[in-house]
């Protein structure tokens, strides 16, 4: 697996080191999959002449 790195802000890295039990580069690589998936579908839609 490829790795890739974010820069967030230390107020945000603060929020988040508040809620240890969630595993926040898993919701990031979610985030980043629902993301890619809605441009692609968009992207679809695009080239059929749908919008």
């Amino acid at each position: 697996m490829k790795r890739f790195t974010v820069s967030i802000p230390k107020e945000l890295k603060e929020k988040l080191d508040k809620v240890p039990e969630i595993n926040w580069p898993e919701v990031a690589k979610e985030g980043v999959i629902e993301k890619l998936s809605k441009l692609m579908k968009f992207e679809d839609l695009e080239n059929r002449g749908e919008l």
